[in-house]
């Protein structure tokens, strides 16, 4: 387990980041890239970017960010996750913040499960990390100048699912870590906590002992807490992105504790993209679907639960089929219906199942709960394509968003500039993201995102309510708008 850093006096010259997590590769489309970043165990660091002049009395708003990668991979290194831009966009509104990054454990170090590590109580430990990193920051935010009891989260996938596991940890106790939080394609959705079986967990715990040589080990933890770094790295990557249900940080089921009302009910801001599936139905290789039984067997290998019943195909397939014919606002956008010879002709549909599956319909669920709850919830729809992605392919998938909410007009950290250089789109695309960064930050410091200061856009974000479903819509191409559930 972590536990807290040994006290120590002098002065540390901040002037870099610190080693990466030891992380493999998703292969994601449009999102792993090439790093040659130094991984190392000694990886668990705190990053705090705050305006010039701040000082222990100046008390102002955090912003913490937790990175996705989905448990396998990424870092608060990551130059894509440059906090200065908003920290920038924040002291221009005068509305000054602090960002707050760190790193946890990932892969074989951070989410390995089975009974051994259970019965030992070590699991969950890229949870806990998160935890103790957030402890530091109630302890020490203060001197940075920054006020521990205005404190935010905000993550995207990986990262925004463990900010919902934090939002029902301990069946939703308050411990006063964080008073908002924004999720971006994830947040507390139902099945995504934790979803394997024993026999499963008790598999993957037995494939990194075969992995590593520590099958016929009489004390299994002891080998593998000896086993060099890479090694355990390399046996880590055909790990599935999950965590477990340990009775205690994670109590159980997301879907049974939001129905019973065992969550933290503070406000949130949350929302999906409108092609979050893309990247997954080709990244998950069971492409090209190409007639209504290959798109059966696609739905039935992702959905893991055996044979799906004819009726329940038939009512997504007809549904998704519609969509493609007759493209609604939830639609497929820019991507292609028929993915031509290496997708499919299904590919469509497919994409749109995914990105439902995955996180749409978890979005929708917790907008509802949170808004029969009386606690407030600004939903969003993401609508833009970046230059640096194929729209006809992957569309405004999965993480395209992170450039526009951080402000990243230049395209720090990534391997290609995702603004286009044609001086009109890209002013297109650099107003949407100024609109965006400024409600987040006005999010963090108001807990609503309507106080950005951009006198062009008089369109207020109203909360989510019952029976007003509504989101604010980001698009490059149209401008921001607002549209019912999606």
């Amino acid at each position: 387990m972590p536990a807290p850093a040994a006290a120590w006096n002098g002065t540390l010259h901040a002037h870099s980041y610190k080693d990466w997590c030891p992380g493999s590769p998703t292969g994601l489309p449009g999102f792993t890239q090439e790093t040659n970043a130094t991984m190392s165990e000694d990886c668990l660091h705190i990053n705090v970017i705050r305006p010039s002049g701040t000082d222990a009395r100046s008390e102002l708003p955090v912003l913490v960010w937790v990175h996705g990668g989905g448990w396998l991979e990424g870092s608060a290194a990551d130059g894509r996750y440059n906090g200065s831009f908003l920290v920038d966009k924040s002291v221009q509104m005068g509305m000054p913040i602090i960002f707050v990054s760190f790193n946890y454990r990932l892969g074989a170090f951070g989410i390995l499960a089975g009974s051994v590590l259970e019965d030992a109580g070590l699991v969950n430990l890229a949870l806990h990390d998160q935890r103790q990193a957030l402890a530091w920051v109630q302890e020490n935010i203060a001197y940075f100048g920054g006020n521990s009891s205005l404190v935010t989260l905000m993550g995207e996938s990986a990262g925004a699912l463990s900010i919902g596991a934090h939002l029902l940890a301990y069946g939703g106790r308050d411990d006063g870590l964080f008073r908002g939080a924004i999720l971006q394609s994830g947040g507390p959705l139902p099945g995504d906590n934790a979803n394997r079986n024993q026999t499963e967990r008790d598999a993957d715990f037995k494939m990194i002992l075969q992995e590593t040589g520590c099958q016929g080990s009489d004390d299994t933890l002891a080998c593998l807490r000896s086993v060099p770094m890479e090694i355990l790295k390399t046996a880590g990557q055909r790990l599935p992105p999950n965590l477990v249900i340990d009775g205690n940080l994670v109590p159980g089921k997301s879907i049974v504790q939001l129905e019973n009302g065992k969550f933290l009910k503070i406000p949130i801001l949350t929302g999906t993209n409108r092609n979050e599936g893309t990247t997954f139905a080709q990244a998950f290789g069971r492409l090209p679907a190409n007639t209504d039984k290959d798109f059966k067997d696609f739905i039935g290998a992702a959905w893991g639960g055996g044979p799906i019943p004819d009726d329940m195909f038939q009512a997504w397939n007809d549904m998704y089929q519609k969509e493609v014919d007759q493209p609604s606002a939830a639609g497929l956008g820019t991507v292609a219906p028929d993915g031509g010879p290496q997708l499919g002709a299904q590919y469509g549909k497919a994409t749109l199942w995914m990105g439902d599956m995955m996180f749409t319909a978890g979005r929708r669920l917790v907008n509802k709960v949170w808004a029969e709850n009386a606690v407030p919830t600004f939903s969003y729809f993401f609508d833009a394509v970046p230059a640096n992605i194929n729209a006809k392919t992957l569309g405004a998938t999965h993480f395209q968003e992170i450039p526009y909410m951080f402000n990243n007009i230049n395209g720090v950290g990534w391997d290609r500039d995702p603004f286009p250089l044609e001086p009109d789109l890209r002013r297109k695309h650099h107003d949407l993201a100024n609109i965006m960064s400024r409600m987040w930050i006005s999010f963090v410091v108001n807990q609503s995102p309507n106080f950005h200061q951009v006198p062009e856009v008089d369109l207020d974000w109203p909360t989510y309510t019952n029976p007003c479903e509504m989101n604010m819509v980001f698009s490059a191409a149209e401008g921001l708008a607002r549209n019912a559930e999606m």
